[in-house]
């Protein structure tokens, strides 16, 4: 891993990950998934301050880098589609793929028929037959 966030920008990521981590821990009025969205962020910025590299700046220099002739990849791309394209199609037939299909949907069937076959607890069953039987009280719309 080599290092891509220079020295002031690491200090200024360690100031957000401790606001944020603090702001995660102390903050009041926040709900839960605020919360451990703050303390997840604050962590991150902590971390690529402490280890000096950002996997999204890197990803993104990466993206950037230029390959030569722009119109290059593109063309190397489609002619790798094509050839995968053709070879494919080569050695699947319709009549492969119909089979397949099939065979996905009686295995998908199964599934459905193996989970709809499991009973219903005692327990649950009576919960639901006492909640359909009882009358609407205030609590219910609070």
């Amino acid at each position: 891993m080599q290092r891509n966030i220079h020295p002031a920008d690491r200090y200024l990521r360690l100031a957000a990950g401790v606001a944020s981590l603090s702001s995660a821990v102390y903050g009041r009025r926040q709900s839960a998934l605020t919360r451990a969205l703050l303390a997840g962020f604050g962590a991150m910025k902590i971390a690529e301050a402490i280890t000096g590299f950002c996997p999204m700046k890197a990803s993104m220099e990466r993206m950037a880098k230029p390959s030569g002739d722009p119109a290059e990849a593109p063309r190397k791309w489609m002619e790798k589609v094509s050839t995968t394209a053709e070879n494919s199609v080569k050695q699947i037939s319709v009549k492969q793929i119909a089979e397949k299909a099939q065979d996905m949907a009686a295995k998908a069937t199964d599934r459905v028929q193996a989970k709809s076959d499991t009973p219903i607890p005692d327990e649950v069953a009576e919960f639901l037959v006492e909640g359909s039987n009882r009358e609407p009280s205030d609590e219910d719309n609070a």
